[in-house]
């Protein structure tokens, strides 16, 4: 997948920008506040339908317009593609594809993996940004998986709401804690599946972009026991079914679901021990950088396509050996990549196709 064109109006201070990036790395220079994110955010709208910012359709209008709109001509597997959003302060929200009007589940849509100064942190951070990062790529890649995720979170709400209310010995309560545990088990399975994928694409690209001499790993962490060496619906379900009634006293006492997706984590080891401790913020950092890399290239063993990187400012959070390590991959990488970057120290910028962001405006 390859974006030939983007066209954005009245994007947050970005009021017209007409944008036509190469196939390969695509730099974006400029100070703070003058739209480099504006611009990747926008091409993550046009992808998922929402901002990675979690900001609403009328605050990303740009102030004194009525609405915004974004554009895209980009290839898929040898066609080409155009989508659109158009959205109106007095009206809902349209998302076209080919000029038909469609949904964000579409198979043809747009796709990106982003990277923000944020995810830098992802090692160190709380399990839900390590949740959010396996369900972010996941809803990219199956449509099941997105709705197996959206059945979960509602029947885990209504689960909920019996512990809140101290109505657990009704009948209704066992059909639910039944279905929550099917529900449950689908996910753990899909999300341990691609953690096996990610973990050995990981491994390739982390020894790529680090100096030789020390390793990763990554194992998926349930948030209830398991007494098998194997792993199936059947094993998982009636480990979760065991752990819930084990700890049906303390879920009645806290009046809320103590096991299940919504609490797992994603363990990840550097030289076989715990990166959250033993790493340095440095190697925390690294790996980070391959895990959103290797995202990307999990999506394309699972696809047969690679999505949109979009980078944004973080560069500036690595040493200039690191930069010119990630540049260069960048720059030789058969995917496209949009980089956001204040300065370009320590980074040459002769043979990259680069852009300058001012007010809002690509000079």
């Amino acid at each position: 997948m390859k974006i030939e064109k983007v066209t954005i109006r009245n994007f947050r201070n970005i009021e017209k920008i007409d944008l036509t990036p190469k196939p390969g790395l695509n730099l974006f220079t400029g100070n703070n506040g003058q739209g480099k994110t504006n611009l990747l955010e926008a091409i993550h709208v046009l992808a998922s339908g929402s901002s990675f910012r979690r900001a609403t359709d009328f605050n990303l209008t740009k102030n004194d317009a009525d609405g915004y709109e974004l554009e895209s001509d980009y290839s898929l597997e040898g066609r080409r593609i155009n989508s659109g959003i158009r959205y109106s302060l007095d009206s809902t929200k349209q998302f076209v594809i080919n000029n038909k009007k469609t949904n964000f589940s579409n198979k043809d849509r747009l796709r990106v993996v982003i990277f923000t100064p944020d995810d830098l942190f992802l090692i160190k951070g709380s399990p839900s940004k390590r949740r959010a990062f396996l369900d972010f790529i996941l809803k990219q890649i199956s449509g099941e998986y997105s709705y197996n995720l959206d059945k979960y979170m509602t029947i885990l709400r209504k689960r909920n709401i019996f512990l809140r209310k101290e109505q657990t010995s009704l009948k209704s309560f066992k059909i639910v804690n039944d279905l929550f545990v099917e529900n449950a088990v689908k996910l753990v399975i899909q999300r341990i599946n691609f953690v096996h994928i990610l973990e050995e694409v990981c491994r390739y690209i982390y020894s790529q972009i680090n100096e030789a001499g020390s390793d990763m790993k990554m194992k998926y962490a349930l948030s209830f026991e398991i007494e098998s060496d194997k792993i199936n619906m059947g094993v998982l379900q009636s480990a979760l079914h065991q752990h819930i009634e084990k700890n049906r006293d303390e879920e009645s006492r806290r009046k809320k679901t103590l096991a299940g997706p919504h609490l797992e984590d994603l363990n990840v080891y550097y030289d076989r021990r715990p990166a959250q401790i033993y790493a340095s913020q440095g190697q925390q950092r690294n790996i980070s950088i391959s895990m959103k890399l290797a995202e990307l290239h999990a999506f394309h063993s699972i696809k047969g396509f690679y999505p949109i990187l979009l980078l944004d400012d973080v560069l500036s959070e690595l040493d200039d050996q690191k930069k010119k390590r990630l540049i260069s991959y960048l720059h030789q990488a058969d995917f496209q990549t949009f980089l956001t970057v204040v300065n370009t120290d320590g980074i040459k910028i002769d043979e990259i196709p680069n852009w300058r962001m001012d007010e809002g405006r690509l000079l």
